[in-house]
């Protein structure tokens, strides 16, 4: 496992283990032995949100539990939490999810809370002081492969349940079909060019013979020049640090995208999610 990522996978673990105790920037970075500017911006890197957000909302996502699920004072809760005035408590909690204490546990609505951290793994390495995802250089042969077009909407409610169980069903099928190389498989995703939350996947392997597989779409992945990214772990995990990770590592190489018609190309192993590594391509107008 990378280092940044194995340092911050751990520092997780201890803190859902001692939400209760008073938790410093300087006890975790001591904990570790890294200093604390340092510790802080490979926090942020590995999570995306900064060590005090995050314990700040870890307390507070617990203690609303604890609001609901049991009777006691407000202020035994706010304690056993590692706030020492009530009012602290109630104040940041209200800033945080809009509500009082109070009026939450009298309520059932939902509320924005702070889930424990899912670290996703990839290779995070320092660019001249810069903590960045690496990314390697590739030059694609121009590649055509054949599935299934996915018109979905990452807002919508049935998001991942329509994505996940049609490119299970298109894998499962074609993984029994001899006309198709069994070796890997992939998604290309393109936007709709508005900012609506919509976009295109099509899932696909390649065929050994374009003619044996009619019954299925074609597309055409250009060739070119693309940044190859390494992740390992489920891909609705990654699809949520990945934007973050690209847009840093195109600020950090001064890269520029190419616009060939292909947002991103995700390229799996065949016996995905068993080897869980994922190669995410992006096209770039040229090595950087």
């Amino acid at each position: 496992m990378n280092f940044y990522v194995s340092v911050i996978t751990d520092t997780i673990e201890y803190i859902e283990s001692s939400i209760s105790r008073k938790l410093t920037l300087a006890d975790l970075s001591e904990r570790v032995r890294i200093s604390d500017f340092h510790f802080n911006r490979i926090f942020k890197t590995v999570t995306g949100i900064t060590l005090k957000q995050y314990i700040l909302g870890r307390k507070l996502t617990m203690a609303a539990v604890q609001l609901r699920a049991t009777r006691r004072p407000v202020i035994d809760i706010a304690l056993d939490f590692g706030f020492e005035y009530p009012e602290v408590f109630s104040r940041a909690f209200k800033n945080q999810l809009g509500i009082s204490p109070a009026a939450y546990r009298g309520q059932s609505a939902p509320i924005s809370v702070t889930p424990k951290a899912s670290v996703v793994e990839r290779d995070i390495i320092n660019y001249r002081g810069t903590l960045a995802l690496k990314g390697n250089i590739r030059l694609l042969d121009t590649l055509l492969i054949r599935g299934v077009d996915i018109d979905v909407n990452e807002h919508s409610n049935e998001f991942k349940q329509k994505l996940k169980a049609i490119t299970e069903a298109f894998i499962a099928k074609s993984s029994q079909l001899a006309c198709f190389h069994q070796d890997q498989f992939f998604t290309a995703v393109t936007c709709s060019g508005k900012d609506d939350g919509g976009y295109r996947v099509f899932c696909g392997r390649q065929p050994k013979l374009d003619s044996d597989t009619p019954e299925y779409n074609a597309l055409k992945i250009p060739g070119g020049w693309y940044a190859d990214f390494l992740y390992r772990g489920n891909m609705f995990d990654i699809r949520e640090v990945f934007i973050d990770d690209l847009y840093k590592w195109i600020m950090v190489k001064e890269a520029r995208l190419c616009a060939n018609g292909i947002g991103m190309l995700n390229i799996y192993p065949g016996n995905y999610p068993s080897d869980p590594h994922v190669h995410i391509l992006v096209p770039i107008e040229q090595p950087v």
